[in-house]
């Protein structure tokens, strides 16, 4: 069933689906009337699914496949597969028609200031899963990447109780939120129970 914006939304609210957002914030698949995400990652692809699921009939989802993949992968949802000669990943084109939906995420995302202080790790999470690194060497660092300085901005605005610097990579036209390696441990233990990527 559609959804509509009226109240808060469940993506501001319920952590699982704020989670959600911030995956597709970081990867996300925007028509004027289809919404989804897009990704190499068929774990992050499944955890998007589920959401989507969970909202509407299998027989409104849609997934395009840009490479091989098993033809098993999410069974219960149609699927088309594309070549690809670009791709040295496989990719995956995940989406609904639903223009509620559409209006949903944007609003969702254009409020994000407005969701409840717990909200804020899976939220972050899923920005991480989608666009974030994390070294392993002696020098640690934790970035979040972003396409466009407003995007960068909000999330920064969210961030003021952690040390987070934000730098500009002129080549590349990306923007990166740093988390100060003083309180990275309690960060990644906090980040933990939502991410997939620190699992």
């Amino acid at each position: 069933m559609d959804n509509t914006v009226g109240s808060l939304s469940s993506l501001l609210i319920n952590p699982e689906d704020t989670y959600i957002l911030g995956l597709w914030g970081a990867d996300k698949y925007l028509r004027t009337s289809s919404v989804g995400l897009s990704n190499t990652d068929p774990i992050l692809i499944s955890r998007f699914a589920r959401f989507l699921l969970s909202r509407f009939s299998t027989d409104r989802i849609r997934l395009r496949i840009y490479g091989d993949c098993e033809k098993n992968f999410l069974p219960e949802i149609k699927k088309s597969f594309l070549s690809s000669f670009s791709n040295k990943k496989v990719a995956f084109h995940l989406y609904v028609n639903s223009r509620s939906l559409v209006r949903e995420f944007i609003w969702a995302l254009n409020n994000r200031h407005t969701m409840i202080k717990e909200n804020l790790l899976p939220y972050i999470a899923g920005r991480f899963d989608g666009e974030g690194s994390i070294s392993k060497g002696i020098r640690r660092y934790f970035r979040i990447s972003y396409g466009s300085l407003e995007d960068a901005e909000k999330n920064l605005s969210l961030l003021s109780n952690y040390k987070v610097k934000m730098y500009y990579y002129k080549q590349a036209h990306t923007y990166c939120l740093y988390f100060s390696e003083k309180n990275l441990d309690s960060l990644i233990m906090g980040l933990k129970p939502y991410s997939t990527k620190l699992q």
